[in-house]
């Protein structure tokens, strides 16, 4: 899956000083509102956090990649969140993370949400793609550059 099919440059935040884990998840669910996936804030941070707590969805190597699979989600949208300074997300390496793609799946997109996550999954173990997105200055700069890497293209 591509990513860059459900991400667009207004849903990647550069540099943003969020403080620990809960404002990264209340932040990613008020922009699931902001841009149409839902329409319940405390509902999509509920499912949010309720996931959490089941595992962190820090998955190591500075990135996290909390999701939201529910009823309560309208349509599926990814965001991405560059933070800065990284911050403790329990990750199962124990790392900070500096990286979070957050996932708005429709509770009836099981398969969608299984390659959501194997995209940025591929996406990440590209070779230069980590530091491209911990370097990159403008949010549409990175988006062309996430598209150029699912393309086959890399402009880097």
């Amino acid at each position: 899956m591509q990513i860059s099919a459900y991400l667009s440059h207004d849903r990647i935040y550069l540099d943003m000083p969020l403080p620990d884990k809960a404002s990264v998840l209340k932040f990613i669910a008020e922009s699931f509102v902001r841009h149409k996936a839902a329409v319940d804030v405390d509902a999509v941070h509920d499912v949010l956090e309720k996931r959490e707590k089941l595992m962190s969805t820090g998955i190591g190597g500075g990135i996290a990649i909390p999701h939201a699979l529910s009823s309560v989600i309208g349509e599926m949208m990814i965001v991405l969140i560059r933070l800065k300074p990284g911050i403790p997300f329990e990750a199962l390496d124990r790392r900070p993370v500096d990286v979070v793609f957050g996932l708005a799946i429709p509770a009836k997109e099981i398969t969608c949400h299984l390659k959501a996550l194997a995209g940025i999954s591929a996406l990440c173990k590209n070779p230069g793609m980590l530091n491209t997105i911990r370097s990159v200055v403008s949010p549409r700069m990175l988006w062309q550059q996430i598209e150029a890497v699912e393309k086959g293209r890399d402009e880097s």
